[in-house]
């Protein structure tokens, strides 16, 4: 299947990303016309980038175009870069062990966040029951309802069991429809 092209040539869908190292992935940003962009959060970055999707940013563009969104930025709660969340958890866990460059990445991430948090018209939260830290993730929540307005609404498509976002990876009976509305999952 070919990507669209607009009447000069040039690609519909505008793809950028932002790595601060090979294996720091601070946001993944796609754009295809106006509306409202969204911010999605999710537990960490796969190996999406500028020139390449990953299973769940396929599903996000579908999903953002079919709900009339112009755009949407991707980050994480963790931005360390892998398609295998136990690698990532190994990193984290050597952040707060003494890894001091991966402490700072994972502490700058979140100042990130909260700025695209701050700055869409409309706030996901995705990370699923892989987010592991319970403390982490209300860290960075308390991290966008504080602060400067505004203090943006957290929507999802769904929680598990243990009321975390549902991932749009999800399987078996917690796979999300295309058409999923979305879900209110903490109000501002």
């Amino acid at each position: 299947m070919t990507e669209p092209l607009d009447l000069f040539g040039a690609p519909v869908m505008l793809r950028s990303a932002e790595f601060v190292t090979p294996t720091i992935r601070r946001i993944l940003s796609r754009k295809w016309g106006p509306g409202p962009r969204a911010l999605v959060i999710g537990c960490n970055p796969s190996d999406a980038g500028v020139d390449r999707d990953d299973p769940t940013s396929l599903w996000w563009n579908a999903w953002f175009q079919l709900f009339g969104f112009g755009a949407y930025d991707a980050a994480n709660l963790y931005p360390f870069v892998s398609p295998h969340p136990r690698e990532c958890r190994r990193r984290v866990e050597a952040a707060f062990s003494g890894e001091w460059h991966d402490r700072d990445a994972l502490l700058a991430n979140v100042e990130h966040i909260v700025a695209l948090a701050k700055a869409a018209d409309q706030v996901f939260v995705c990370w699923g029951n892989i987010a592991w830290d319970d403390f982490w993730v209300d860290h960075v929540v308390e991290q966008i309802a504080t602060g400067v307005e505004p203090y943006p609404d957290l929507w999802c498509w769904g929680t598990t069991k243990s009321g975390a976002p549902i991932h749009p990876m999800a399987r078996g009976r917690h796979r999300i429809a295309r058409d999923q509305q979305p879900i209110m999952w903490r109000s501002a």
